[in-house]
């Protein structure tokens, strides 16, 4: 399951860019559903930077399906505290152990259903 880390402020920074929200991690189509926020691009390759509260972006990532697992609280500067979350978001498909599984059934099916047409012809 893909995890991500948010990282905000809840005090503000500056008049002109009070939030910022760093997120890691996102795929290619979170960054699309989150392109209506604000966001001054990326610090590196995988983490985009928002101008937002932190609140809206992690209310935006539940609707997107990430949970909050974790997280913690820093003092980087004087008076701006900095939070991080880590969120992990379930898969949509399935799982490689379960396709793996659910090809073994189907091929005992077939065996099955040949076995039981081999010994229908006989009787």
């Amino acid at each position: 399951m893909p995890y991500i880390l948010v990282r905000g402020n809840l005090a503000s920074y500056s008049h002109k860019y009070p939030w910022r929200v760093l997120v890691s991690g996102l795929k290619a189509a979170d960054i699309e559903q989150l392109s209506r926020f604000s966001t001054i691009g990326y610090c590196d390759d995988s983490t985009i930077v928002y101008l937002q509260h932190p609140c809206i972006i992690l209310t935006a990532l539940e609707v997107l399906g990430y949970k909050v697992v974790a997280s913690s609280s820093t003092s980087i500067k004087q008076d701006y505290n900095e939070y991080m979350w880590t969120m992990r978001k379930e898969f949509s498909e399935p799982e490689p152990d379960t396709v793996v599984k659910k090809a073994g059934m189907a091929r005992n099916i077939l065996l099955l259903q040949e076995h039981l047409t081999l010994h229908s012809d006989i009787h």
